[in-house]
């Protein structure tokens, strides 16, 4: 399965129908900030799965959101989250993240 994480941004993958990957980003929603996608690679993927796995350690620590896709067509897609609090709805995104899924 092939493994994507902010390494990867603004990059492009190539993958095959049926192909399953995973989406891993670090995380602190004790903070309020959470990913929010604004394009979620429809119609060439499809989501499968999220979850979040805390860090070890002190409370408040972040961790990591996981989101696992599967490749349902053919064509070029786009996965794109910003990181923000969902009040601050004025502000521009803490960070963001984009990801080109190309399927042929």
């Amino acid at each position: 399965m092939l493994q994507v994480d902010q390494t990867f941004n603004q990059r492009e993958v190539a993958v095959a129908k049926l192909d399953i990957f995973e989406l891993s980003l670090a995380e602190n929603p004790t903070t309020g900030y959470r990913w929010e996608f604004k394009s979620n690679g429809e119609p060439v993927c499809r989501l499968v799965s999220t979850e979040f796995d805390a860090s070890s350690g002190a409370m408040g620590r972040g961790g990591t959101r996981h989101w696992r896709f599967q490749v349902v067509g053919t064509g070029v897609a786009t996965i794109a989250l910003e990181y923000r609090r969902s009040f601050e709805t004025d502000k521009p995104p803490a960070r963001a993240f984009e990801l080109t899924v190309r399927s042929e």
